[in-house]
């Protein structure tokens, strides 16, 4: 993804220009993390950032064959994920004819080949997937987008949307320090007049951007990594901005007005990191929910996450303390010697160096939610024919299906992402309410479960207390069995 937004800064600009934006994403702490997670939004990203460079390609003159690609993108979008990521572009491009009052749209943009090839892609696999399983599409399409956007979901999961105050403060951080200096950079992409094929081009990806954040912020749903698809588009604004103040571009601001929040803020987050560092500080409360679905669903329900302890965390308190404070003092050294290259580099510098900090948290974080441990006392303890039942969505605790290599029941796990399969006939002996495995618990069979959710909730309330047995607790879930 860096590669290919840096080649269309190369391509629209100058290799200045395709450097600093590649580097903006290469370095950028949401894409970084999401890149770690086993999900299907960087992919997806990724594909919408193919479909708009093959657009652009095609405005600039390189012919159908961009186009093409572009198409062929788009249909991949919703084979990754879903029919948003082609609505999306679409409409954003159709808005961008619109204000650039272009003619003949339909003839030379929407070719017959082109849609077709989209629909070879795209309509193949939900009809299969369709053929399979009844009502798939009616759930992806209607329950997890129209439904969705109205809070009125059939098959609701978990998952706890942010509000609109909440959404942009987490995309500024993640979007940082070039959220800073993004207002700047998406006015000068909508300053007219538009009569070059690259200032129309720089308006589509400004339109783009404003889109992304506008839908999404006055959305009913909406979750920490919404604003990803415009990340690319946001970074290539952004080095033309720089661009444009290196190149004392008539319009531009100084390199002055732009660092000098960004050397406020990290001294304000190198203070605040040395403080915390000396154990006189702790994190807000609620500030971690807002940038992490699971601990926002914990929270929800009333349930503290897991959380590294602070002896965990000063060494990396420490780390972050040099990385803000350097950052600070060489935006300072910048902004008094007037030198905005240097400037640039510093922000490109922090950047690079707060990501290793970043994978040693997501590091301690994963382990302290890990469910390695109660695996491993289920693989010491459990025999064939033994019963291991989850409570709650059984996605919380997903990994210890690879662990057991075994048929895992799920009780009280109806509202997660697993909720429309539970509805098919082999989904009745997976999913079980709370009757039925209070009726069992009793028998002869010998039962685990593992909960995700606390003792005063759980089902255990509910069974017999003298056949309940608290056998460990760990990664916050505890593992119970009928017998000692």
């Amino acid at each position: 993804m860096a590669l290919l937004t840096a080649r269309l800064g190369s391509i629209l600009g100058s290799v200045r220009l395709g450097l600093v934006a590649g580097l903006i994403v290469a370095a950028n702490l949401e894409l970084f993390l999401f890149a770690r997670y086993v999900k299907p939004d960087l992919l997806f990203v990724f594909l919408i950032l193919v479909a708009f460079a093959g657009f652009i390609l095609a405005y600039r003159g390189a012919g159908r064959v961009a186009l093409l690609w572009g198409y062929a993108a788009l249909g991949l979008t919703v084979v990754a994920k879903d029919i948003l990521g082609a609505v999306g572009p679409v409409a954003a491009i159709g808005l961008f004819f619109l204000l650039t009052r272009e003619r003949q749209v339909s003839a030379q943009w929407a070719p017959w080949i082109g849609v077709g090839l989209f629909v070879v892609i795209a309509v193949p696999w939900y009809l299969a997937v369709e053929f399979q399983n009844r009502g798939f599409l009616w759930y992806t399409v209607v329950d997890n987008h129209v439904l969705n956007f109205t809070r009125q979901r059939v098959f609701p999961d978990e998952d706890v949307p942010l509000s609109a105050q909440e959404f942009l403060g987490v995309t500024a951080i993640g979007f940082f320090p070039w959220s800073l200096m993004l207002p700047w950079a998406l006015a000068r992409a909508f300053r007219r007049p538009w009569v070059t094929v690259e200032a129309r081009i720089w308006l589509l990806l400004g339109l783009w951007s404003v889109l992304v954040l506008a839908f999404f912020t006055l959305s009913p749903f909406k979750l920490p990594h919404y604003a990803l698809p415009a990340f690319p588009a946001m970074a290539l604004v952004v080095a033309k901005l720089w661009e444009d103040v290196l190149e004392r571009a008539p319009g531009a601001p100084s390199g002055r007005t732009l660092l000098i929040l960004p050397m406020i803020v990290l001294a304000g987050l190198a203070a605040i990191s040395f403080v915390a560092w000396r154990g006189e500080a702790r994190l807000p409360s609620g500030t971690l929910s807002l940038a992490d679905v699971y601990t926002r669903n914990l929270d929800a329900r009333g349930q503290s996450a897991p959380f590294p302890s602070y002896t965990q965390l000063q060494p990396l308190l420490g780390t972050l303390t040099l990385v803000f404070g350097a950052g600070a003092l060489g935006l300072a050294a910048a902004v008094w010697r007037r030198l905005p290259r240097f400037g640039l580099g510093v922000l490109l510098a922090v950047m690079l160096a707060f990501l290793p900090v970043t994978v040693e948290g997501l590091t301690l974080f994963s382990k302290s939610r890990s469910v390695k441990v109660m695996a491993e006392a289920l693989l010491a303890r459990a025999r064939a024919g033994d019963v291991i039942v989850h409570e709650g969505p059984l996605e919380n605790s997903g990994a210890l299906l690879l662990y057991l290599e075994r048929p895992v029941k799920v009780v009280d796990g109806a509202q997660s992402t697993l909720a429309f399969g539970a509805t098919f006939p082999e989904g009745r002996e997976v999913f079980w309410d709370r009757e039925r495995l209070r009726q069992r618990w009793g028998g002869r069979e010998r039962f685990f479960l593992v909960s995700v959710v606390k003792p005063e909730k759980s089902v255990v309330r509910e069974l017999d207390r003298a056949g309940v047995h608290l056998l460990l607790q760990s990664g916050g879930r505890w593992l119970y069995s009928n017998r000692p």
